[in-house]
């Protein structure tokens, strides 16, 4: 965990003792929710903790907040706090400094924060929530002047004026509770429905999804998590919600934290310089103008998108008549992969969101506004199931929606969406622990779908629960499952459980190796690494005495074996780093691996990061620099200098890097390290003063290589820099700062007759 993940934890656990104390729901949610599922804790790259709280309990814990409060809390919500800015609440800390955008004008609580959407109950009749969402939208965008909300929905200019008026003229707080009151009327007991309260978009939900809750786990805090978890997720993230995404998708959420200090303190720094007057009323003019074009902008957007759904569907016509495929026989044949491939452009096209909308603040209303790109029932059918046995359910289930709507569904297409609902029940019912309900269930729809993966991954966990009562029959389906999708790491997975459990451990790893590679199901990873984790100080062990015992290359096979089991480790990296450094060649690679290391490991000084440092990355360091010269104490030394940014740490390391001179053979290497030390501390004369003295003895090859590199490229640097600068002042002030840490003249053309 970070440090913020650490806070962020601690935050949670007081919410959720609150809670716990008197009796109050709340739900963990987005994010944070798939975090507990499939990490059993953080997302690792997640920065945010979100929670669902329905508003009589939210209300209920302001109230008890504001009894018992400690100074350093505070409770963000526009009820509480007028001067809050967004539609959404939190529970906040409020000696931190975690400024979010549409907090940079404001004078509301800065700090780190707990998310809390709160959960408004609404009336199963579709008009109470389009009246509530048009109330909610006016009230977002009243409260926020960074965002606009109301020109999504088409909210007509003339109602926003209104209360923009009455909030000018009549007062915020009295605008703004008559806005609550016409929103929070409805009473929870004659509601079915929430509307989460999140103005990007307060989606619907039915309140058995979330409520009776039930207890989970995050990062070892036992937490509450929704009565339906799979069928939350499903719904709002869609079937992905439990895939591993890319790298490049990996990011957390975007603010301005400021360690050691308050937001109160970062925020005297720049709001001399904001004109908060200028900045209200330029926003103000623009969500009226956006008001304004909005639902001409919609209408020239959704031609312009019926247009190129027209280009989309005659390209697929003429695709499908090059092809001379006949889609009919191809689905009874069960060839869907080659039927993707045919409709690639198309899903491109017709599953973007700017056809089909998403449930989040940018397409919101394309999600409500979708287009359908127009082609025929056979057409349609084949290209839905293609979705459906290709994984991609969810997907499928919007087209049959939307299909619905717009225009009208075959009978085949009804089936397929009645057994989408089906094969969802039966996911419910496996969360739940109804394994009879669900198999039942799978069977049926097996038979019906024979080849479905994902019906046959579900049937696989299934097996796997009765593990201990009949193996063999586990073991025959997943060999079958493998002939059918011999490239799928989810039965590879399961497969390698089995050979495992059997004793054939060899056989199992090699499978286990290709699992991850092959599947990118979170929930998969996560029980290789709950496996593997007690063997992982063995497998680190076994690296170094392999290493030690000159089997290095039995060493990089072993550890490259368990980078690919445990690719997101970075412990076994750290071996893995170690098991390489020890087996390359020429000095090129070592330094190439150096590199590599340092971009995971390096604190630039002033940073105040005070990330966790993996021991693993400072051994496989140390190796490093040992192999290239290095004697091992300075080069375990030196490894130690990479990973400081503490001034106090740094004078420390220098006093240990000193005590080696007694070592006349380190001498150079002293030298130069303190020389290091002196230029991560922003010391430049001292540090050449260092570098120059080691040049004064007998230097090693590597040694000297690294000195030259430093001063030929000071030289070159600095030289550079004073023929910029003498085009515009007096070069000499400049010059003699720069090679002032040289001494003399004939001093520099000496030590670059030692260099060279």
């Amino acid at each position: 965990m970070t440090e913020k993940q650490k806070y962020l934890l601690k935050l949670l656990q007081e919410v959720d003792e609150i809670c716990r104390e008197h009796d109050l729901r709340y739900v963990l949610a987005g994010g944070s929710l798939i975090g507990a599922l499939r990490h059993e804790g953080f997302v690792p790259w997640d920065d945010a903790i979100d929670l669902y709280m329905p508003r009589p309990d939210w209300e209920k814990f302001v109230e008890i907040c504001e009894r018992d409060l400690p100074p350093e809390r505070a409770i963000q919500c526009s009820q509480a706090d007028r001067h809050y800015t967004n539609s959404y609440s939190r529970y906040a800390s409020a000696d931190t400094c975690a400024i979010h955008r549409s907090q940079i004008a404001g004078k509301d609580v800065a700090g780190e924060v707990i998310d809390v959407f709160t959960l408004d109950p609404i009336p199963s009749d579709d008009r109470e929530y389009e009246k509530y969402r048009t109330y909610f939208m006016i009230y977002s965008d009243l409260l926020n002047i960074s965002a606009s909300y109301s020109d999504r929905w088409e909210i007509p200019v003339s109602l926003y004026r209104k209360y923009l008026y009455s909030y000018l003229f009549l007062g915020k707080d009295r605008t703004l509770s008559k806005l609550e009151k016409l929103m929070f009327s409805y009473k929870e007991e004659d509601c079915d429905r929430y509307a989460m309260g999140w103005a990007g978009c307060p989606s619907l939900f039915d309140k058995e999804t979330f409520f009776p809750a039930k207890e989970g786990t995050f990062q070892g805090l036992k937490v509450m998590i929704p009565n339906h978890c799979s069928e939350y997720l499903t719904q709002y993230y869609g079937d992905e919600w439990s895939y591993m995404p890319a790298y490049a998708e990996r990011e957390g959420h975007r603010t301005v934290c400021v360690e050691g200090a308050t937001y109160k303190e970062f925020r005297e720094d720049y709001m001399s310089g904001v004109n908060r007057g200028r900045l209200n009323r330029n926003a103000i003019r623009q969500k009226l103008y956006n008001m304004r074009i909005a639902r001409e902008n919609h209408r020239v957007s959704h031609k312009g998108l019926e247009y190129k759904a027209g280009c989309v569907a005659a390209d697929l016509r003429e695709a499908i008549r090059e092809s001379g495929l006949n889609l009919q026989e191809l689905m009874e044949k069960g060839a869907y992969r080659k039927l993707g491939n045919l409709f690639v452009a198309y899903y491109k096209a017709q599953l973007s969101p700017d056809f089909i909308g998403r449930e989040d603040f940018d397409h919101i209303y394309a999600y409500y506004h979708p287009v359908l790109v127009d082609i025929p029932d056979e057409v349609f059918l084949a290209a839905v199931k293609t979705l459906f046995y290709t994984e991609r359910i969810s997907k499928a289930f919007r087209m049959l929606e939307i299909r619905e709507k717009a225009d009208h569904l075959t009978g085949e297409m009804e089936s397929l969406k009645t057994d989408i609902l089906l094969f969802r029940k039966g996911l419910e019912h496996y969360e739940a622990g109804h394994m009879d309900e669900c198999r039942k269930l799978c069977e049926e729809l097996l038979e019906k779908y024979p080849g479905h993966p994902g019906l046959m991954k579900l049937k696989c966990r299934l097996l796997m629960e009765k593990t201990g009562e009949n193996l063999q029959e586990a073991e025959q389906f997943l060999e079958k499952a493998l002939r059918f999708f011999p490239e799928d790491g989810y039965f590879m997975k399961y497969l390698a459980d089995i050979l495992w459990m059997k004793g054939n451990g060899q056989k199992a790893l090699q499978l286990y190796a290709r699992v991850k590679e092959n599947t990118a199901n979170g929930f998969v990873w996560l029980e290789m690494d709950k496996l593997f984790r007690p063997y992982k100080g063995q497998i680190l062990r076994n690296c170094e005495e392999m290493i030690g015992s000159r089997q290095r290359t039995e060493a990089l096979q072993t550890m490259e074996m368990w980078q690919k089991i445990m690719p997101e480790d970075e412990d076994i990296r750290a071996g893995w780093y170690l098991a390489k450094i020890s087996c390359v060649r020429t000095q090129s690679q070592i330094e190439k691996l150096i590199r590599e290391i340092l971009e995971k490991t390096e604190v630039p000084m002033g940073t105040g990061d005070k990330k966790e440092q993996n021991p693993g990355y400072k051994k496989a360091l140390a190796k490093a620099w040992k192999r290239l010269g290095y004697p091992g104490e300075l080069a375990a030394l030196r490894a130690d200098l990479a990973c400081i940014s503490e001034e106090s740490e740094l004078e420390w390391l220098a006093e240990k890097v000193r005590s080696r001179q007694i070592h006349k053979e380190e001498k150079p290497y002293v030298y130069k390290l303190v020389g290091d030390i002196r230029s991560k501390q922003g010391q430049t004369r001292e540090a050449f003063e260092n570098y120059r003295k080691a040049l004064e003895y007998t230097v090693p090859p590597y040694l000297k290589t690294e000195l030259y590199r430093i001063i030929i490229s000071d030289l070159d640097n600095g030289s550079r820099q004073i023929r910029n600068f003498g085009k515009n002042a007096d070069m000499l002030p400049a010059m003699n700062s720069w090679l002032g840490k040289y001494g003399t003249l004939e001093e520099i053309q000496a030590l670059a007759a030692r260099l060279v």
